[in-house]
């Protein structure tokens, strides 16, 4: 009989496996969506994870040697030399020794320098040319390796660093001489020819170009004009980011980044001196002198030589031969030497046959004797008056005549220890100078002392006598 009220009944077996095929449905919900919630989960940390890239290659190895606090990233300075192309060493360059609290990193065109707790980068291209850069912070120590920032890095290794929350973009200055020239025809930056220099002024966004009759100018990376293509050659400076331009007349002249002319084109040549003091050696008909930012006079051009060859001086690490301890210009006239401040002021009179001591040879226990013209711990300057030398400090006080035979130094276990050299007898500059500073002190205060008692009776006999 069939039953009409109860027709759709199922049997027992039927709803079993229905209800299975309702669990194996969730099941599968379930699990498509833990796969969806895995493939969220792996692309928002693909997203999310940093990227590091030199040049377009990932570099992902190089997060184990960055340091991340906060925002901030700080860059092993020897570790990350080798990732863009650079040796590195450990101590002071052209200072032969194991000094942990400095380093030099060094590639075919330039040397750049770091000390320890110091914000300052020294910049070289090894032919007695220097510069330096003031960055965000100091360098620091961390695991007994120097760390700097991203602006010390990026201009220490010359290269576009560029950091958000997940990517590290890095660019080094090859591959970007490469990208521009490729982009711009008139790029006057990928031949041999090419000074390093003007490469350089990609990474402040500027471009050094070149039209069809050889002439140069400077454009923006997006193409606009900054300086005409009118100059017969052009060289960027890059700590000032300003130009040394040269005309059709040969006449040389300082032009800034926005193409204000700073010194007008009127000398043979032209060289800066110091940026701080924004000042810079001049040239016409071979005589030299120096001048500010803005073209004033500082040193008329009546001098044969502004300036030393500190090459002959190694040892004593002279970072601007132009400007002595960052203040005395040297200058030559009618083969005799002086000494001048940054404001044009006479510090040392012109009347000394030469400055600095070459000795020869010299009976220093087998070490060897260094030739010197600076003794840096009284900032003093060796000068030569005939055969004999003596010893100015950067005011022009004389601290030591011009009677010693030599004053050189001798280098031991990374340490200079300074002598000289009178009648005969071989004396340390350094303990003479303490001792004689120290009797002229006590020569002052008893000179001070004196003078007051001499006031006190000066006042005294007065006051008697309107007593009378």
């Amino acid at each position: 009989m069939v039953d009409l009220i109860g027709g759709n009944n199922q049997t027992e077996e039927q709803l079993q496996a229905k209800k299975w095929m309702k669990i194996i449905a969730i099941i599968l919900v379930v699990l498509l969506l833990i796969s969806i919630g895995l493939i969220v989960l792996v692309y928002y940390m693909q997203a999310t994870e940093l990227k590091i890239t030199i040049d377009g290659v990932p570099k992902s190895n190089l997060k184990e040697i960055l340091v991340f606090e906060e925002n901030k990233v700080y860059v092993p300075i020897r570790d990350f030399a080798t990732y863009v192309g650079y040796s590195s060493y450990s101590g002071d360059y052209k200072q032969y020794t194991e000094d942990m609290t400095k380093c030099y990193v060094q590639s075919t065109n330039e040397i750049a320098s770091f000390t320890l707790n110091s914000s300052k980068i020294y910049k070289t291209d090894g032919n007695n040319h220097y510069e330096y850069y003031e960055i965000d912070e100091p360098v620091k120590m961390m695991d007994g390796k120097l760390y700097t920032t991203i602006e010390g890095a990026s201009i220490a290794f010359n290269i576009a660093f560029s950091y958000n929350k997940n990517n590290i973009t890095i660019y080094t200055l090859p591959y970007l001489v490469t990208t521009y020239t490729a982009k711009f025809k008139n790029a006057a930056i990928g031949d041999e020819k090419a000074s390093f220099a003007n490469q350089k002024a990609i990474l402040y966004n500027m471009l050094v170009v070149k039209n069809e009759e050889n002439r140069y100018g400077v454009n923006g990376l997006n193409g606009a004009e900054i300086i005409g293509t009118k100059y017969t050659s052009i060289e960027f400076i890059e700590s000032t980011k300003e130009f040394i331009v040269t005309t059709e007349e040969n006449k040389m002249g300082i032009m800034a980044h926005d193409a204000t002319t700073k010194i007008k084109p009127e000398y043979d040549e032209i060289k800066q001196v110091d940026k701080d003091a924004n000042l810079y050696l001049v040239t016409n008909n071979k005589k030299q002198g120096i001048v500010d930012g803005n073209g004033n006079i500082v040193l008329y051009l009546e001098y044969d030589q502004i300036g030393i060859d500190s090459t002959k001086f190694a040892t004593n690490y002279i970072k601007n031969p132009y400007l002595l301890y960052d203040t005395c210009i040297p200058v030559k006239r009618a083969n005799l030497w002086g000494l001048y401040d940054k404001n044009g002021k006479e510090i040392v009179p012109i009347q000394y046959d030469a400055l600095g001591c070459s000795v020869g040879s010299i009976n220093t226990n087998d070490r060897t004797a260094n030739h010197i013209l600076l003794i840096p711990d009284y900032e003093a300057i060796v000068v030569r008056k005939g055969e004999l030398y003596g010893v100015f400090d950067l005011n022009g006080k004389q601290l030591l005549p011009a009677v010693l035979t030599s004053v050189y130094s001798v280098t031991s276990a990374g340490e200079d220890t300074y002598y000289m050299t009178y009648q005969g007898q071989v004396i340390n500059v350094i303990d003479y100078l303490n001792k004689y500073m120290k009797k002229q002190e006590t020569a002052k205060q008893q000179n001070s002392v004196q003078n007051t008692e001499n006031k006190n009776v000066q006042t005294n006999t007065v006051t008697n006598s309107n007593n009378i």
